[in-house]
């Protein structure tokens, strides 16, 4: 019998279905997962508060005006893949293009096939203007923007901060201009406690991350890890004497 000191001394064992995991195995797993390839880091650009031009996206409709070929002039639709289809040279990248880089593209695809073509790309409705808002909020997912947002308008439309927020170090993600991610850290916490704060105006598809503090790192640990390894859960690990007993 395995006493709570024993158990303490030992590394901290788990027991599970009444069988001691022994603390040499979580080594053992915790060194093999160490020699899995760690995923790249992001490397982000210099953040810029420049407005860019405007940038397609999925969804925004279009008209594409051919006067010297009107039989190939058509509305159209930029497709989730980010792209739309055209008569003789098919599909044509539009996403995250401006409107003259665009005409540009569609310009060099009929070169091949037409005399000096000329091109004109009229934006028609766009898509739904959206950001992005995870971790530690209670609704994670797209918020829509209504006309102007910043961006602690919305984290509250996307439920608050949860209990295990930092709230002062929000991280918000961009789109440049070069198309590259920009990243900035900013504070939501302290306009919600009274105090003055610059209100960060947000664009289309930009995110925002809410971290998680240290202390409910740990508490997400023992949730996913002991509670769900130990009989009874954390509330009963340091009463338990000997585990796996009736």
């Amino acid at each position: 019998m395995l006493t709570r000191r024993a158990l303490l001394t030992t590394g901290l064992g788990f027991a599970f279905g009444g069988s001691l995991i022994a603390p040499s195995l979580i080594a053992q797993s915790a060194r093999a997962s160490s020699k899995m390839p760690e995923a790249p880091d992001i490397r982000f650009a210099t953040w810029s508060d420049d407005e860019p031009p405007y940038l397609l996206f999925p969804g925004d409709k279009l008209e594409i005006s051919i006067p010297g070929a009107p039989e190939l002039s058509r509305q159209t639709q930029v497709g989730p893949d980010g792209r739309i289809t055209l008569g003789l040279i098919g599909q044509v990248m539009a996403a995250f293009r401006s409107v003259p880089q665009l005409q540009d593209d569609i310009e060099r695809s009929y070169a091949q096939i037409l005399r000096d073509p000329q091109v004109m790309v009229y934006p028609g409705e766009t898509a739904p203007m959206r950001v992005l808002v995870g971790g530690e909020v209670k609704n994670p997912g797209w918020v829509d923007m209504q006309g102007d947002m910043d961006a602690l308008q919305a984290m509250l439309a996307a439920g608050g901060f949860t209990h295990g927020a930092k709230g002062h170090q929000v991280l918000l993600i961009r789109r440049g201009r070069d198309g590259q991610a920009m990243r900035r850290i900013i504070d939501l916490q302290t306009p919600l406690k009274g105090r003055a704060s610059q209100m960060t105006a947000l664009r289309r598809f930009d995110i925002i991350y809410v971290p998680r503090t240290n202390i409910a790192e740990a508490g997400v640990f023992m949730e996913q890890w002991v509670n769900n390894v130990i009989p009874g859960g954390i509330m009963n690990y340091f009463t338990y004497k000997t585990f796996g007993s009736n």
